[in-house]
């Protein structure tokens, strides 16, 4: 029995000894390998190189890739595994425009380009509705679905339109005459939408024998009737009135004369004092402010102050002046706060700076990003909360959360002397007015397009899927007596092939 002979059990064990380790070595080149793959590891013309895997999608679907202006076999969307390195892409389909952009890959890591947008060669543009009189307002609210514009001189009067439905004509929308109490020459100006969308913040001015007033009017969309005249409501007409929360029945209100600001709710109209020495500020959700004050600030200069709660936080001092570049939001989980003045031509941007003040509270906050950009006037973040812009007439200066790199450019186009600033069309492009055009480029300020024509006045509005296009543009004609005049058109443009609807 060969298990009993000594001789045969040693060359059994030593065979056995030597499959565990010719195993054991596979397995570790398998894992090795794999490891290395998973990190973007590859050979090619027996050459190690690391790869970056990179997904490519667009709007419209189904585009042409070229890379280095050589044509891919795959279209988007799509998963693509390159070698580390500088490209050149390029996005086309037929009918449109082509999206380019520079992108630099890094072997083993993960990019996602998913929000190209090809507009079309050519868009066609109907008139929806003509008005005689120069609309007054038109604003759009936050799930792009209503719009609402003056529909004539009288200033309670408005077309409702329903932007998923958009071969309906728009319905009439009328606030109570009584509710605007002060008189003389009417504008209106939209401060905000509450988080419902169903209800606008209106601010009324008044021009009466050169005297300028006004006050603020809550409209409900879908009940008129309940529409009420916020400043006769709570009993006070502060310089300013904006929602708490973006709840419709809750209210921050700000008085510049004694830098207060105070709140109030429709149930509890009496305002309550909430901070006081408050030169500028900004909200977040219920109880998160950033504010800038000059208590307990040398000359010259102001706190900016993070109030979580019941803790604040100072983030820095910066120069006194009319205007403060203040702005909070929350991405992936961090918050990001900007501070800035516009006479210092730097905004500071800061990731999770209580949290930071928190564990080292001696310590002196590190910004992530330094904007620039001279005389800033506006500063804003992104939908969706992943970029932040500052922008000074024609120069822009941008900090992606994400990548965490930063953008500082100056765009071509003028903008329409109208236009205080341009706004995010969603969360990676921009848009505003130049020479009577709509444009929209991405946040890098690429792929800039002139779309059509729209009126400096107002904004640009896009439907929920970005799939049409809606303008007020001027559009003038000869009288029958010679002389010309000037009506404007609510127009729509579809951003989408018949095909690609």
């Amino acid at each position: 029995m060969e298990f009993l002979d000594p001789k045969k059990q040693k060359q059994h064990l030593t065979r056995l000894f030597i499959g565990y380790f010719l195993v054991t070595v596979a397995l570790i080149l398998t894992t090795t390998i794999l490891l290395y793959q998973a990190n973007g590891f590859g050979f090619k013309n027996g050459q190690v190189i690391q790869n970056g895997l990179i997904f490519v999608s667009s709007t419209p679907d189904a585009a042409d890739i070229y890379v280095n202006g050589q044509k891919r076999e795959e279209r988007t969307n799509v998963r693509l595994l390159m070698p580390a390195g500088q490209y050149s892409f390029e996005l086309r389909k037929e009918g449109y425009r082509p999206w380019k952009r520079a992108i630099n890959i890094e072997g083993g890591t993960l990019a996602r380009f998913d929000y190209p947008m090809l507009f079309p060669t050519n868009i066609a543009t109907t008139n929806v509705k003509k008005y005689d009189i120069q609309p007054g307002l038109a604003t759009q609210s936050p799930d792009r679905k209503w719009v609402v514009v003056q529909s004539g001189s009288a200033h309670n009067v408005f077309d409702l339109y329903d932007l998923s439905k958009p071969d309906e004509a728009p319905r009439p929308l009328a606030v109570p005459e009584n509710l605007f109490k002060l008189t003389g020459t009417h504008t209106l100006e939209a401060v905000e939408w509450a988080n419902d969308n169903s209800h606008i913040l209106l601010q009324h001015f008044t021009d009466n024998a050169g005297k300028r007033s006004s006050e603020y009017i809550l409209v409900d969309r879908e009940n008129p009737a309940n529409s009420v005249n916020l400043s006769q409501t709570l009993g006070i007409n502060p310089t300013k009135i904006e929602f708490h929360d973006k709840k419709f029945d809750k209210y921050l209100l700000y008085t510049e004369a004694d830098h207060k600001l105070l709140t109030a709710t429709l149930a509890q109209p009496q305002p309550q004092p909430l901070l006081e020495h408050v030169l500028g500020y900004k909200s977040h959700g219920d109880d998160v402010f950033l504010y800038a004050t000059d208590q307990d600030a040398p000359a010259g200069k102001v706190n900016i102050v993070l109030k979580e709660g019941g803790k604040t936080y100072n983030i820095r001092q910066v120069a006194t002046g009319p205007q403060y570049m203040l702005d909070l939001a929350r991405y992936d989980g961090a918050w990001y706060v900007a501070a800035g003045a516009p006479s210092e031509n730097r905004t500071y941007v800061y990731m999770n700076p209580a949290a930071a003040l928190d564990s080292k509270p001696k310590d002196a906050l590190v910004p992530v990003q330094v904007l620039k950009a001279s005389n800033p006037n506006y500063i804003s973040f992104s939908d969706n909360a992943r970029f932040i812009m500052v922008q000074g007439g024609q120069q822009f200066s941008v900090y992606d959360a994400e990548t965490e790199k930063g953008y500082n450019y100056t765009v071509d186009q003028p903008m329409d002397a109208l236009q205080k600033h341009a706004i995010w069309m969603d969360g990676h492009r921009m848009t505003y007015s130049s020479n009577g055009q709509t444009v929209v480029f991405d946040f890098d300020k690429t792929n800039l397009e002139t779309l059509v024509a729209s009126a400096p006045n107002y904004r640009s509005f896009f439907d929920r899927d970005y799939e049409i296009l809606y303008t007020l543009a001027p559009q003038t004609t000869k009288a029958a007596d010679g002389k010309d005049v000037t009506q404007f058109n609510f127009t729509s443009s579809p951003l989408r092939l018949p095909q690609d609807r």
